[in-house]
């Protein structure tokens, strides 16, 4: 009797939205070599694009706040409409205080810069980890 094959998971993808190319680049490659797929955009404009082209296949969106043409605030507030299951890291170099005094995301995933590779990995498999359905009992 023949061993039933096993298909492997579905590739997690992941959305970076990031002005400095060099970060950019930085963190799709790691994620990358921790086994995710990879999308970069050059700003908040052009992740929303994108998104929305994907988006049946976007599981994570990571998102620089302070960024041309759409801030990575703007880019969220467009995705919570658009696409309201697809969780959203933010990161930046400014304290989560001085970014979302008022209308922010409330709950949302911040990283401030700078930070480590492993940080980055933690929040992203925390984002990205299947949501446990509960049964009554």
């Amino acid at each position: 009797m023949a061993e039933p094959t096993v298909q492997p998971e579905r590739p997690v993808t992941v959305l970076i939205a990031e002005d400095d190319e060099s970060l950019r680049g930085l963190l799709a490659r790691t994620l990358w070599e921790e086994g995710y797929r990879t999308l970069e955009a050059r700003d908040g404009a052009v992740a929303l694009q994108m998104a929305r082209q994907v988006h049946p296949h976007l599981q994570l969106v990571i998102t620089d706040v302070v960024m041309p043409n759409l801030s990575g605030h703007e880019l969220g507030q467009h995705l919570a409409t658009e696409c309201p299951d697809t969780p959203i890291i933010y990161i930046s170099a400014y304290p989560p205080g001085d970014l979302f005094r008022r209308d922010g995301p409330a709950g949302a995933m911040f990283l401030q810069k700078p930070f480590s590779m492993q940080d980055l990995q933690a929040m992203v498999r925390s984002a990205v980890r299947p949501r446990r359905v509960q049964k009554s009992v």
